[in-house]
């Protein structure tokens, strides 16, 4: 009997790297690793080789990583790792491997979502002829586009994330200014990522608070009934909406507006949809399209996975 061909699957950001075993048909295992406690993406590669899927041999290995990837040697955003395709491939004892942006994956995984992977916040009125758009905060920002193409679609991977924020009133002109004491140029992921909630919350307290250093702790604050991490929450979720708006605009995201992310995750329930859906439509000109795009939220935990295993299923049929 002939052994089942396994792959591996990797989603690698900036503090997070998954790994999964996988079949061509389902995922066997998965395993997430803290990126700090590994020098090097191959340290952490090599524990989830040996200790949880037992040193099987890899045919095809796929990895989904927070940065641009131009080249096949890939320098991580918010990380000191680097994806070396052709060390990986060796590493891997020749698998074939493929090395994309981590929201190219996640935008390929648009067209696998079931209903029960997302919640809608927006109905609005789908068109298939339109882009869709991803986006979500974790330690960046990602942000792609899945774009109807000669019949099917092509995943556009982009650096939206490092854009310029354009603050909507004055309030967040005051924000801005409070954030650029340590950013000179602020970004939309200065705001709309993990350590950009943990910058809001700071910039709104004014003094420094050394108790909170990560986007739980303002979650855990806003549950027990603070004030300013409520508030910074809200904020949180309209300046998202500010930035999807603007996004959804450029490429006419009619096919769809997904948020997902890992700050999303931690934020669960008190994700202020509300302010995010009355931010995102706040266009005097455009309004009437906005309110079009269909808003969702996606609730599965890695969908990264579900993209790269389309994309490994065409690299198959290649080799074929």
């Amino acid at each position: 009997m002939t052994a089942t061909p396994h792959r591996l699957l990797a989603d690698i950001g900036g503090t997070n790297a998954r790994f999964a075993l996988a079949t061509a048909v389902d995922i066997v295992i998965s395993k997430t690793y803290a990126v700090r406690q590994y020098p090097r993406l191959t340290d952490a590669l090599q524990v989830f080789l040996h200790e949880e899927c037992g040193g099987v041999p890899i045919a095809q290995a796929a990895f989904a990583v927070a940065g641009p990837v131009i080249g096949a040697v890939v320098p991580l955003t918010n990380s000191d790792w680097v994806c070396d395709k052709a060390a990986l491939a060796q590493f891997l004892g020749g698998a074939q491997v493929t090395v994309v942006n981590d929201f190219e994956a996640v935008a390929w995984a648009l067209l696998r979502l079931r209903d029960d992977d997302i919640t809608v916040l927006q109905k609005g009125q789908r068109s298939l002829q339109h882009p869709m758009l991803v986006m979500g905060p974790g330690t960046g920002l990602g942000v792609a586009a899945l774009v109807p193409y000669e019949g099917g679609f092509k995943a556009v991977a982009t650096e939206a994330g490092h854009t310029r924020y354009a603050p909507a009133n004055n309030d967040e002109r005051k924000l801005i200014d409070r954030i650029a004491r340590q950013h000179i140029f602020v970004t939309a992921e200065h705001l709309i990522s993990g350590p950009g909630l943990v910058n809001i919350y700071q910039a709104l307290a004014e003094t420094h608070d050394e108790a909170v250093t990560e986007p739980a702790d303002v979650v855990k604050r806003a549950r027990g009934g603070a004030a300013q991490a409520h508030e910074a929450l809200n904020l949180f979720a309209a300046v998202f909406g500010s930035f999807a708006s603007q996004t959804a605009l450029s490429y006419a995201a009619l096919g769809g507006v997904y948020l997902t992310g890992g700050v999303l995750q931690k934020i669960g329930a008190d994700f202020a949809a509300d302010r995010f859906l009355q931010r995102f439509a706040t266009n005097p000109k455009m309004a009437h399209m906005l309110q079009r795009m269909p808003v969702i939220r996606i609730e599965r935990a890695i969908p990264a996975f579900a993209g790269l295993q389309p994309l490994l299923d065409q690299q198959s049929s290649k080799h074929q």
